[in-house]
Order: structure tokens, then C-alpha cells, then sequence
């Protein structure tokens, strides 16, 4: 009984452990082993850089008002979670973090604020079988670009910040996430189905362009050109032929001149 206490008591504190992968001005990412896990995350896990800013780009957010705000400002709008910056440097960093990370490790990023009037935005991400992408956020009210300064002074009387996602058909419902991780009321999170996403204007383009080359007539008109070609030159062997011979039958038939 009492080797079984001293087990769940060492359990239970278990540290968790963190490993750096990136760390610098524009901020960190982190390795970090979670208790908040109810199953493995799909790690290690190949990822697109321009899927991870498709995603990150698409993530805005919302959040409940107080009540002095709502007797002060006329609403609270959707906004951006990262700016243009921020996505570009998490985007690379955590893609490589997501080839280095073990099925026991989540994702811990932090990015600083920066000069599109975005500031530090910090959490953790993973990937779960199927195709999930699961971000939770650690201090939510990153607003972008010039908010007033009750919109700004006020944060601290929001309650809640709810994440949302620009293609709302890969959204995970809350019972369908909650399988994933241990997750309180007061987070703010989303999860994310990316099987179920659009393909990007970028990726398009490139679909298009291939699409283009593949089907392009030029090689069929090329053998074409030298068919007709051969042809004509056929032909002119032909006439060359029958004048030869018309030549020859006439000097067989003209009369010879005696010598």
C-alpha cells in the first residue's frame, strides 16, 4: 500500500521538461513535456511552412466584455492573433520544432511584440492523429493595429477571449477537442482539422501553373510541324522522280541524229 502511495506521489510530481530548439530577440520555442495530455500528440510530424502560416493567419479573436465596456465601447470586433511578423517567425521555427518533438512533447512558443503594433503573444501547440492542429493560448489580447484607449486601457475588465478560425468547416467542436488535452473553462484554445482546409492562393497558383505546363499543346504542335515538314519533302521527292523519269522517256523516244 505503501510503495503504491510513493508511485502515484512521484507520478505527480513529475517535472515537466523543457528543451530549447529557438530562442532570440523575436522570441522562443520550446519542447515541453505536459501532464495536460489525455492522449500522444502525432510527433514527430513533417509539416508545410506555408500550411503553418495559413493556419496561424486565419486564427483571430474575440473577447466577452465586462460591464464597464459594454457601457463605454460599441462592440468588440474579430482581430488577428498574430501579426505578419510573428507569423513568418513562428511559422519556420515551430515547423522545425514539429520534426524534432516526441509523442510525450507539446510545442511552448513565445514571440515578442513588434513594430505592427502586435504584442507578445505565448502558448503551446501540437498535432494530433488524424490531422489536428491544437493551439492554446497563454495571455490572449494581442490586438493589432490603432485601438483606442479605452479599447486598450479596458483589457484587463475582459473576461474571456474566444479563438475562431477563418474556415470554420475545419473547426473542431469542444467535445470532439476535449479528447486531446485537459482543458479548463478559462482557456483559450482551438482545434483545427488542416485535411479539411482550402488550398492557399499561393498553393493554387502553383497547381495552376503546373496544370498549365502539363497540358501545354506546344510539344503536340512541334510534332505536327515536323510531320507536315516530312511530308513536303515526300512530295518533292516525288515530282523530282517523275520529271526524271519523263526526261528519260523522252530521250528514248526523240529521234537519234546520224553521225
Amino acid at each position: 500500500m505503501a510503495t503504491c502511495l510513493l508511485l502515484t506521489i512521484q507520478c505527480s510530481w513529475t517535472p515537466e521538461v523543457e528543451t530549447s530548439i529557438h530562442e532570440s530577440q523575436k522570441g522562443s520555442i520550446v519542447l515541453q513535456t505536459s501532464h495536460a495530455l489525455k492522449i500522444p500528440p502525432k510527433h514527430p510530424q513533417a509539416f508545410s511552412k506555408s500550411l503553418m502560416k495559413q493556419i496561424l493567419g486565419g486564427i483571430s479573436q474575440t473577447q466577452e466584455m465586462g460591464i464597464l465596456q459594454e457601457v463605454f465601447l460599441s462592440g468588440s470586433e474579430p482581430l488577428p492573433v498574430f501579426s505578419h511578423t510573428q507569423i513568418s517567425f513562428l511559422a519556420s521555427h515551430i515547423v522545425e520544432a514539429f520534426s524534432q518533438a516526441t509523442p510525450e512533447e507539446l510545442i511552448a512558443f513565445s514571440s515578442t511584440g513588434d513594430k505592427d503594433g502586435a504584442t507578445q503573444v505565448s502558448g503551446t501547440v501540437a498535432i494530433f492523429s488524424p490531422s489536428i492542429f491544437f493551439l492554446k493560448l497563454q495571455n490572449p489580447g494581442n490586438y493589432i493595429g490603432n485601438q483606442s484607449k479605452m479599447a486598450s486601457s479596458s483589457r484587463n475588465l475582459q473576461q474571456h477571449t474566444t479563438l475562431m478560425f477563418s474556415e470554420t468547416q475545419a473547426i473542431l467542436q469542444p467535445q470532439e477537442a476535449q479528447r486531446f488535452m485537459k482543458i479548463s473553462s478559462q482557456d483559450s484554445w482551438i482545434a483545427i482539422d488542416y485535411a479539411a482546409l482550402k488550398p492557399s492562393m499561393g498553393n493554387n497558383q502553383k497547381e495552376e501553373r503546373q496544370r498549365t505546363f502539363s497540358t501545354n499543346p506546344q510539344p503536340e504542335k512541334t510534332f505536327t510541324d515536323i510531320d507536315t515538314i516530312q511530308k513536303q519533302l515526300q512530295d518533292l521527292r516525288n515530282t523530282v522522280d517523275e520529271q526524271a523519269e519523263e526526261i528519260r522517256r523522252l530521250q528514248q523516244n526523240s529521234p537519234r541524229i546520224s553521225q
